[in-house]
């Protein structure tokens, strides 16, 4: 995607040895303002230096829409942005080649893709949770601000870890998965197979096979209307790119047609055409407006 202005200024902390950038507006109003903290999650092969140009897309949004706010309207609340590279990721890279995913080419190929895959979009919905414990204290040590709502959204991967914090975590109550997929075992089959590979042992070993069906997103009883439902009553914005390839809207579709959010939920689906695996800039748009009109006006 192209550059955008710069409206955010970047602060950045280190929590317990995970390097955070956290962006606020370079205009921000008043301290007794509501602040809502909005996590960013980058993609496979990608790290939080690569989100910049997004942050700053969604902010540049968000301003306009708050210059247009009419006189004497209520005040809505600040947006602070925090972007981390995922495990095994930018400054915390171990193994380049277990980010790989399947290919004929032996340099390239990750017999353990299927694996690894999960571990660190899991690991990663897992780092979420334990920021929101923490950030507080690193960000305000002396009460400046209120945290008043946590949200998190991600690209690809890292969409596919915000469907995972939005089953797992009750206190991220919105949620933009944008070409990600809540639907591990379905997407990995699919890929399995274009591979010609067998979706089972080695590339998808019985205990990994376990884990995926106790833990995944689409093994929770997402469609059902009691509390045994994670996703009741939370604010969801899915964004998929109708090409898309890499994770195909194919995969997440009828976990996402069926998904119930109840009466005090939202659920929006936009599938941008022409598209393929990729965070479009109208997909920024929509990331903001949905942010806007459902997290900072509220």
């Amino acid at each position: 995607m192209s550059s955008w202005d710069t409206p955010a200024s970047k602060l950045g902390l280190v929590v317990a040895g995970i390097p955070l950038d956290v962006y606020s507006c370079a205009n921000a109003t008043k301290p007794e303002t509501l602040v809502a903290v909005m996590f960013l999650l980058h993609g496979r092969m990608g790290s939080a230096r690569k989100m910049e140009d997004y942050v700053h897309g969604i902010f540049k949004e968000v301003q306009e829409r708050r210059r247009a706010l009419p006189q004497g309207a209520r005040e809505a609340q600040d947006l602070y942005i925090v972007t981390f590279d995922h495990r095994n990721h930018g400054k915390r890279m171990e193994n380049k080649k277990a980010n790989m995913g399947w290919f004929d080419d032996p340099e390239k190929n990750n017999e353990r893709h299927a694996i690894d895959m999960y571990a660190i979009q899991t690991g990663t919905a897992q780092d979420v949770s334990y920021l929101i414990d923490f950030l507080p204290s690193y960000m305000f040590p002396n009460g400046e601000r209120h945290i008043s709502q946590w949200i998190c959204a991600g690209k690809s991967l890292g969409g596919h870890s915000t469907w995972i914090v939005l089953r797992n975590d009750p206190r991220v109550k919105l949620g933009i998965p944008i070409i990600g997929c809540p639907d591990y075992l379905t997407l990995i089959s699919k890929r399995a197979k274009a591979h010609k590979l067998p979706a089972g042992p080695p590339y998808i070993p019985d205990s990994l096979l376990a884990l995926i069906k106790r833990t995944d997103p689409a093994a929770s009883p997402y469609t059902v209307l009691d509390d045994s439902n994670p996703f009741l009553g939370k604010k969801i914005l899915v964004l998929a790119g109708k090409d898309d390839k890499t994770v195909p809207w194919s995969a997440g579709k009828t976990f996402v047609e069926t998904l119930n959010v109840g009466q005090r939920g939202v659920k929006e689906v936009i599938i941008e055409e022409g598209v393929g695996h990729e965070f479009s800039e109208a997909m920024v748009k929509e990331v903001a407006h949905f942010v806007w009109q459902h997290a900072l006006l509220q």
